[in-house]
């Protein structure tokens, strides 16, 4: 289930999902769901109208395809290079409102700088290895799978230290009986696992560049994402109130 659709049960009744809208820059909830919205809003509309001339040739007869071609045919040249950058934006815009609606004063294991970091680096690692495996299958822009490849590198010596500095300040979150890290037990276990899958998918992605195939590369961001899914279960695993009790505990 997805976080918007979380979020909508949480409103009690589905068709009043729009309530949710109501505080937009007073609510993180709401400022999560209207930047949610709109990136995806945005994405979708840019994936339109950059494959609305290529389905005009090939798939002319699909609904809406000639609509959306005459629109794409009327934007000036430089409409796919600023849509990029707004696309982009509006995406980091989304991940920080995400992070931001955790960063909660009376959960000490969340509220920390770590967090948004750690949203962010999920993005450089799971978007750079997607993105190589995307290039790959349309077979163009070596070089710049190449740089998207040293950015997924570069994010995970950035998630280890991330990491391991979060470790040390959740070594000092702890209550008058137990300490955040007893909440999860196998926490190394599995922060180990994580970054075996990260290193793992990392050199299939290299390999890749080599060999030049989309499959390994694919199954290169398969295991960084879900390497990716096991250090974000160790991050709700952590949820722990402000006093005695912690959830899970």
């Amino acid at each position: 289930m997805s976080r918007a659709s979380r979020h909508t049960t949480h409103l009690g009744s589905p068709e009043r999902a729009f309530n949710a809208l109501n505080r937009v820059g007073t609510s993180d909830l709401s400022n999560e769901i209207a930047t949610g919205s709109a990136f995806f809003a945005l994405g979708s509309a840019y994936w339109a109208l950059a494959v609305s001339r290529y389905l005009q040739k090939d798939r002319p007869n699909l609904p809406l395809v000639s609509f959306v071609s005459s629109i794409e045919h009327k934007l000036p040249t430089a409409w796919q290079p600023l849509g990029h950058v707004v696309v982009a934006i509006s995406g980091l815009i989304f991940i920080g409102e995400m992070a931001k609606l955790y960063l909660i004063p009376t959960v000490p294991t969340w509220n920390s700088v770590y967090t948004p970091v750690s949203f962010f680096l999920t993005v450089v690692l799971a978007g750079s290895a997607l993105a190589v495996g995307l290039l790959q299958a349309v077979r163009c822009g070596e070089y710049l799978q190449k740089t998207l490849v040293g950015i997924a590198i570069v994010g995970a010596i950035a998630t280890a230290i991330s990491t391991y500095l979060n470790y040390q300040y959740l070594l000092g979150v702890k209550t008058a009986i137990f300490t955040a890290l007893d909440l999860v037990p196998d926490y190394l276990t599995i922060t180990f696992i994580h970054f075996g899958l990260i290193i793992v998918g990392i050199v299939l992605l290299l390999v890749a560049l080599k060999k030049r195939t989309t499959l390994i590369s694919f199954s290169g961001f398969a295991l960084i994402l879900i390497g990716e899914l096991l250090g974000r279960t160790l991050f709700y695993g952590l949820h722990m109130t402000v006093g005695l009790k912690a959830l899970g505990g």
